[in-house]
């Protein structure tokens, strides 16, 4: 089987047409300049060196060199073996507690910027599972949908802000809803959400999606994102370093809600951890998605080639070497004696 590795590269034959078209024009005006000044059989004695099969010879060299430099960076191959490799996939949705309470630092640096992390450590020990982000606070919204770009997946997550969404609050019924809701129709194959949130808003609604996340064949991993003590949530006021204030001025504490998120994972077959373990619950969820049904999302040929440019290299720059030595004056006293 013949391809071609860089078929694109092919296109610069245009441009090496280009080339022979505007050195034909500048031949052609340089001989009618050449005529108005003197007639054609004065020419060998006014110019001595011009030598019109000499420069035709040069100018094919030199074409037919380029051409095959070309032809060799498009990198001609023969196929040697062939194999078809069929693609399975998980899809997991990563669903990320962007509200203000996530600004607390009782974990360094603080909730957001640690889950943020941990995400990116995930993305990266993916292979061929696709991935999505979903960003919620007071209400939801897909910010990604389900990619094997892991580079733009870890772009979203870098970007996630509490800015994002005005509403505030921790609606994980709304976030559940949204994936169930952007996961493909696929009764077989199981599915995958990874919630981190510190679940400090009681959602009673969020049990009951994730009954219905159960029903869909998806399984729901919490992970816990910040600590029982709990602490106080930043804010800026008028470019002063605050907290988060209640109606009678005391500074709101916010803690880690672990029962609801214990129990949206239970419900649904899934688990919960904590994020002080740190990348080490990423092989256990892997574990855990790697038992799971997968769906089949393509099927490659997968083939061993053998490149041939080294054919084409080695006689392109020996005719650009040999164009190269007839430019050269002493080359043609070396041919004469050599006659």
């Amino acid at each position: 089987m013949f391809r071609l590795e860089h078929p694109v590269i092919l296109n610069l034959l245009a441009l090496l047409v280009v080339l022979v078209l505007i050195q034909r024009f500048v031949l052609r005006s340089s001989l009618k300049k050449m005529q108005s000044f003197a007639s054609k059989s004065l020419w060998s004695g006014l110019i001595p060196k011009l030598d019109f099969k000499k420069n035709k010879q040069r100018s094919i060299l030199w074409i037919i060199g380029l051409g095959l430099i070309i032809l060799a960076m498009s990198n001609p191959q023969w196929g040697t073996r062939k194999e078809k490799i069929e693609i399975k996939s998980t899809d997991v949705y990563l669903v990320l507690d962007i509200s203000n309470s996530m600004l607390c630092n009782d974990i360094k640096p603080n909730r957001l910027e640690r889950a943020k992390l941990w995400c990116e450590s995930l993305i990266r020990s993916l292979s061929n599972d696709r991935i999505g982000t979903v960003l919620f606070a007071g209400h939801a919204f897909l910010q990604s949908p389900l990619t094997t770009d892991y580079g733009s997946a870890t772009m979203f997550v870098r970007t996630a802000v509490p800015d994002l969404i005005t509403t505030q609050g921790t609606n994980i019924s709304d976030a559940i809803n949204t994936c169930i809701e952007n996961f493909p129709k696929n009764d077989e194959a199981q599915k995958v959400i990874i919630l981190l949130s510190d679940g400090e808003d009681h959602d009673e609604l969020a049990k009951d999606l994730a009954a219905k996340a159960r029903q869909n064949n998806i399984s729901i991993f919490t992970i816990g994102t910040g600590t029982l003590q709990g602490g106080l949530i930043p804010v800026q006021i008028q470019r002063m370093q605050d907290y988060k204030r209640d109606d009678s001025g005391k500074p709101v504490q916010t803690k880690l809600n672990k029962e609801i998120l214990t129990s949206i994972a239970q419900n649904t077959n899934g688990k919960y951890f904590t994020i002080d373990d740190g990348d080490a619950i990423i092989p256990l969820i892997k574990s855990e998605i790697a038992t799971m049904t997968k769906q089949r999302v393509a099927e490659r040929a997968y083939s061993e080639y053998e490149s041939y440019f080294p054919y084409l290299l080695f006689p392109a720059l020996l005719c650009l070497l040999v164009e190269f030595l007839f430019s050269i004056q002493w080359f043609d006293r070396f041919k004469k004696k050599a006659i």
